[in-house]
């Protein structure tokens, strides 16, 4: 009898190891399927993230450009008003570029006369992927040397 019930105990065991149901194989190929797709899903929003980050970079430095060329003039050579440039030369053909040099009192409010200040705003427009427009601004002090 202490026979019988080692063998009973022994294909309890072999019968419980044997392999998957059909329904575990589902769900193991349902959580499979839906982990791919969700990693598919992140390829195309992360190629539209660097190409947005690039574009601000470049916005940044078509800014940093401009500044850095007017500030490069004499203080008097610096003309106050507004210069846009819609279209800037390849391979810049998605940015728009405007300036902006003010006279500045003291306490940086605009004014008409030189008092020896004058304000930069250069604003640099470009489109993203998804057909927004945004804007990077740089600003600027310049004082009379």
């Amino acid at each position: 009898m202490l026979g019988h019930l080692v063998l009973f105990k022994k294909n309890k065991k072999k019968n419980m190891f044997q392999g998957f149901t059909i329904i575990e194989a589902l769900i193991a190929i349902t959580v499979l399927i839906v982990g791919i797709v969700a990693v598919l899903y992140m390829f195309p929003i992360s190629i539209q993230i660097e190409n947005y980050s690039q574009q601000i970079s470049t916005a940044l430095q078509l800014s940093q450009e401009k500044i850095e060329e007017e500030t490069s003039k004499y203080y008097t050579n610096i003309l106050v008003g507004t210069t846009t440039e819609n279209q800037l030369p390849a391979p810049f053909e998605g940015y728009s570029r405007q300036t902006v040099v003010n006279y500045v009192d003291s306490n940086f409010q605009a004014t008409s006369t030189d008092t020896g200040l004058k304000k930069m705003k250069v604003k640099v427009s470009f489109e993203t992927p998804l057909g927004l427009e945004k804007k990077v601004e740089i600003l600027t002090l310049i004082a009379k040397r």
